[in-house]
């Protein structure tokens, strides 16, 4: 594409040259188009990776959410077995 704007723009100033302004109207035409199609062609990707990049990062806090909810009841465990192991302590004092 970008061989194509370059060859483009050689050619629109050959025609001002020549003085065949029609020539170089249409081929600046041409040009504009393709800079429209490549634009379009930018902003999809731009779309696709940022839609790529939220998914990733979603799926990384659901991992994150699902570890931490697989962590609490371990921690709850400690919890509950620290507060018998007291209670034991205690009670035996």
């Amino acid at each position: 594409m970008a061989d194509h704007a370059r060859q483009l723009q050689r050619e629109a100033r050959e025609a001002i040259a020549r003085g065949d302004y029609a020539r170089a109207s249409a081929l600046i035409g041409d040009a504009e188009l393709l800079a429209d199609d490549v634009h379009g062609i930018v902003d999809d990707f731009e779309h696709r990776e940022a839609n790529r990049m939220m998914g990733l990062a979603a799926a990384e806090a659901e991992a994150t959410r699902s570890r931490l909810r697989k962590s609490r009841p371990c921690r709850l465990r400690l919890a509950i077995g620290a507060s018998l192991a007291i209670s034991l302590a205690l009670v035996e004092c």
